[in-house]
């Protein structure tokens, strides 16, 4: 008889988890860095096409900009294949759009080999290499993500010069080449990604099936709902995930303009121009140490890893407000090395938060949405200090207002009050429960539970973990009868699906009566 739940297990927190990090580790320095490695061909594209520096400058944001919003279909990709299947792919595709690169004869023709072709083949390597972590670590997830994205530091570092050695050695198209080698190592990389089958993926058979004399009907999934599993749109909704996504937009809108306007910033003070460029190695070997050694501290649990978020950000706002006051070179080292300190703070927790605020079953779609946020950020930022440039004739204001949205970003999440409390986030880390549509997940169940008119009875339940959109979880149900101490009742159930594994799913729950024990649910009122 086929199974209507598969069940999973809880995320190791390590074993073959730290290959793949390892893995993860390679896309963040080998691909993701190139994206930030790539203004070295920028002069060589001005010079040989002989295009105004806007029009050429349009090559990295197109390619930075693709990685991200195109993350919702990556998401997508791993949701019906899986992350090796996507990273793997990404590799393949962001390979071929360099390899066509090579016979480009006009600007418009690398907008599109290189700014969209591999700009999607990246994307289809970041979300998925960031999610397979959220899929193998919990406890230890802020260490493995500190650990993973340090290597975008380090490819920051040493990617450069490496480049500017194959452009003067094989000139720009065969430095191409060999970079497009260089993205095939991530078919390697996520060959490294086995899938990891959780407890929370719950793969109900929706074929008829039949269980002694009981026989269970054919569910007809809508359209709507298979969308909704694919892409996981729901989150859109959902209020904890949305305030997080929106506070991250202000966030990287404020550290897209120190990236992008800073050298310039220096020049305009007389810093020499190679000095001015290697402020932001400083800020990148900032982060190689910052990263890893604060994952490593937020899992320690001294400190919900929300308000760690916020300390991080907030530091990032008072670094980025110091620099117009920063007259010398001096000044804005010691700004640079503060800004990488906090943001070393900030960037291991995304993936963390975004985990916590989607659930590891859904983190593929959760980072491919939260990315869509940091790609909007990334596009208007910088045009919009440049026009505040214009209108002043100094950085000052774009740093000010840079300062002004990182901060802001913080008291959004204030909008989030319950985000950092247990009772409004599921098991372990705080993940949230597995499903935002009115689902309830019954782990641990020795025995079917059966549904008479439309209520359950369910007894010994040591706990329940609601959120405010109308999940419910509750495990280690031991058992189930009628007794009238100790039991919790969920009336209105339209039906339910068990199965061998010990899990049990009963959707459309609308209501719930509480125990007199104190299992109480908060998450069903009225």
């Amino acid at each position: 008889m086929p199974k209507a739940v598969r069940l999973g297990v809880k995320q190791p927190d390590g074993g073959w988890g730290w290959v793949v990090v390892a893995g993860a580790f390679f896309v963040h320095a080998g691909m993701l860095a190139s994206t930030l490695s790539f203004g070295v061909f920028y002069a060589e594209f001005r010079e040989v096409f002989q295009e105004s520096a806007g029009i050429t400058s349009f090559i990295s944001s197109i390619l930075v900009g693709t990685m991200l919003m195109c993350s919702p279909f990556a998401g997508a990709l791993s949701n019906l294949t899986s992350c090796r299947t996507a990273i793997i792919a990404g590799g393949v595709i962001s390979a071929a759009g360099l390899v066509v690169s090579y016979f480009a004869q006009t600007m418009i023709h690398l907008f599109f080999s290189v700014g969209i072709l591999t700009g999607l083949g990246l994307s289809l390597m970041y979300a998925p290499s960031l999610a397979m972590i959220g899929r193998y670590f919990d406890r230890r997830h802020a260490t493995a993500n500190g650990i993973t994205v340090c290597g975008t530091g380090v490819g920051q570092f040493a990617l450069p010069p490496l480049f500017q050695f194959l452009i003067d050695e094989f000139g720009w198209r065969g430095a191409l080449l060999i970079v497009a080698g260089l993205m095939l190592n991530g078919c390697v990389c996520g060959a490294l990604m086995r899938p990891i089958h959780l407890a929370e993926d719950r793969t109900v058979d929706r074929k008829a099936q039949s269980s002694g004399d009981q026989e269970l009907p054919i569910v007809h999934v809508p359209f709507h709902r298979k969308v909704n599993e694919t892409f996981h749109v729901s989150l859109l909704i959902h209020r904890p995930f949305l305030v997080f996504s929106v506070s991250m937009f202000g966030m990287v809108f404020g550290n897209s303009i120190l990236i992008v306007h800073l050298v310039a910033h220096a020049q305009n003070l007389g810093v020499e121009k190679t000095s001015a460029a290697f402020l932001l190695s400083i800020k990148g070997v900032s982060e190689i140490f910052s990263r890893p050694l604060n994952g490593w501290l937020s899992d320690r649990g001294k400190i919900s890893k929300v308000y760690y978020y916020m300390i991080g950000v907030t530091g990032m706002a008072i670094a980025t407000l110091a620099i117009p006051f920063a007259s010398n070179y001096t000044g804005l080292v010691v700004c640079m090395v503060l800004y990488g300190l906090f943001s070393g703070i900030v960037f291991p927790l995304v993936a963390v938060l975004v985990c916590r605020y989607s659930g590891a079953s859904r983190i593929s779609s959760g980072l491919g949405w939260a990315f869509v946020f940091q790609g909007a950020a990334f596009l208007l930022g910088p045009p919009v200090s440049g026009w505040l440039y214009d209108a002043t004739g100094n950085y000052d204001m774009s740093f000010f207002s840079a300062a002004i949205f990182t901060f802001v970003s913080v008291l959004v999440l204030l909008l989030n009050p319950c985000s950092t409390t247990s009772r409004t986030l599921g098991p372990g880390t705080g993940g949230l429960p597995d499903r935002p549509d009115g689902i309830v997940v019954l782990s641990h169940v020795k025995r079917d539970v059966s549904s008479e008119d439309g209520i359950v009875v369910l007894s010994h339940v040591k706990r329940d973990v609601s959120s405010e959109d109308g999940i419910v979880v509750l495990s280690h149900v031991k058992r189930d009868v009628s007794s009238e101490d100790g039991i919790v009742v969920l009336s209105h159930v339209k039906r339910d699906v068990s199965s061998e594994d010990g899990i049990v799913v009963l959707s459309h729950v609308k209501r719930d009566v509480s125990s007199e024990d104190g299992q109480s649910n908060p998450g069903f009122r009225g």
